[in-house]
């Protein structure tokens, strides 16, 4: 499990469809308009994306172009941002009981996704944010008009209590017509994906048993202080219905396949052991000799500050897997993370030699071969990476690192210059850019990269501009 990187939501607060479709339920951090925590992990990405090939191809959606990404957040969730990227809770993963309940929920933002329901929200936002401003409007009006009304003993005349205005407290006629909107899109979600499991072979079951949970969560987090339309109009009853009816009616109760059984089991134990190692400890107790069982508490003892044991686990695990990547990549991590990189690059090496095609995997070779003080070999894997992955912030950000431990001052600004452009902060990425087309040779494909940059940054900035 890679450490989180964050990453900026600015467009997620406004552009998301979320599985819960409550405000409580929605991405926490996209309500405080702060950045979410994303996590990397390349076994818990590469399971998903073979369990859920099936479903895409009944979608008719192409499996390269969608995207997965782990949302560190302990609650029951997911959501679409951003064209076709589905977002997951770890607090999903953590808490789906079998393969067939994760699916069921990427199954439903399938259904978002080939709805094309976010090209329909954003507009139904922007039609919703007029109301909102007009609302806002006669509220001032009205208090105004209290204001005015009032007597100098304190009494308001016929003025209007400013509780009783249209606008806040409470939830807006605005809010109210974009949840009844929203609704209806969850609704059609949940038919695609009922549509798509049963294409694909697979039980609706699972999807009805994630919103049972999501029902408890609700339950919860939509206290007795919510606006009584929430609080009478909870949006899973008539989502739960139809699945109930949907899964009495399917032909398909089948239990998940084997491989997939142990694909789910493997991610549910490393991301409880990672986020929860207390529990984790409990759930897979010392009796448990499962390969899933073992995996999580050598994750948790990993956590917990224990990185001998996690080790001494992690070589039971290899010696009985010899071929499995993952438990190599597991080795390099707490070799890592516990100050002895130049051992962790001979474990990460075994993980890239069994899985040479996955950037997540060559990222951490490079991240141990730059703590190593290897730095010839790390911008050589990190290169690699980027090529991979150009969209890979932190690998951006350690090559520029490891071009300026080197010495390459000219490569380290192009690193840079990549590394701002894709937190968004353009300035530093021009700067950025312009120094390095001053030190590279022109013609070259670096100087060429830098050109690039300099045009994209003028680009935004000119539609930055227009708007």
């Amino acid at each position: 499990m890679s450490l989180p990187g964050r990453i900026v939501t600015s467009i997620l607060a406004v552009t998301t469809l979320s599985l819960a479709l409550m405000a409580p339920a929605l991405p926490a951090a996209a309500q405080r308009g702060d950045a979410i925590v994303l996590v990397r992990d390349a076994e818990i990405e590469n399971a998903i994306r073979t369990m859920v090939a099936p479903i895409l191809r009944a979608a008719n959606l192409d499996a390269n172009a969608v995207e997965v990404h782990l949302v560190q957040d302990r609650r029951i969730n997911a959501f679409v941002a951003g064209g076709q990227r589905i977002f997951l809770n770890t607090g999903l993963i953590m808490r789906t009981e079998s393969a067939n309940q994760l699916l069921g929920v990427i199954a439903h933002e399938a259904g978002h996704i080939r709805g094309a329901h976010l090209v329909a929200l954003q507009e139904a936002l922007r039609n919703a944010t007029a109301q909102m401003i007009l609302e806002t409007i006669l509220a001032g009006a009205a208090m105004a008009a209290s204001s005015t009304n009032r007597r100098p003993d304190g009494y308001s005349g016929g003025g209007q209590n400013p509780q009783n205005v249209p606008g806040p407290p409470g939830v807006p006629g605005a809010v109210r017509t974009l949840l009844s909107y929203t609704r209806g899109q969850e609704q059609q979600a949940d038919q695609a994906g009922v549509t798509f499991l049963e294409r694909a072979g697979m039980s609706p079951r699972g999807m009805l048993e994630v919103m049972r949970m999501l029902q408890q969560q609700e339950r919860i987090y939509v206290g007795s202080g919510a606006d009584p339309y929430l609080r009478t109009h909870p949006m899973s009853s008539e989502r739960i219905t139809f699945l109930e009816e949907a899964v009495a009616r399917s032909r398909i109760n089948t239990s998940d396949p084997p491989q997939y059984r142990e694909l789910h089991a493997r991610m549910v134990a490393k991301t409880l052991g990672y986020f929860e190692p207390q529990r984790a400890m409990q759930k897979y107790p010392q009796t448990d000799n499962s390969t899933a069982g073992r995996y999580g508490r050598a994750m948790a003892l990993f956590r917990l500050g224990q990185p001998q044991a996690a080790i001494a686990m992690a070589d039971q695990l290899i010696r009985e897997n010899p071929r499995d990547p993952y438990f190599h990549e597991f080795k390099g991590d707490v070799l890592r993370e516990s100050g002895q990189p130049a051992a962790a690059v001979g474990a990460y090496s075994q993980a890239v030699a069994l899985l040479p095609r996955d950037a997540a995997l060559r990222f951490g070779l490079g991240q141990a071969q730059f703590y190593a003080r290897q730095q010839v070999a790390a911008t050589k894997t990190l290169e690699q990476v980027v090529q991979m992955e150009p969209t890979n912030v932190a690998a951006w950000d350690l090559l520029q690192k490891a071009y300026d431990a080197s010495g390459n001052t000219a490569m380290r600004d192009l690193a840079a210059a990549e590394y701002f452009y894709l937190q968004g902060h353009r300035s530093r990425a021009a700067f950025k850019a312009e120094a390095a087309s001053r030190s590279l040779p022109r013609g070259t494909p670096a100087w060429l990269r830098a050109q690039d940059l300099k045009i994209a940054i003028d680009n935004d900035r000119n539609d930055k501009s227009r708007r």
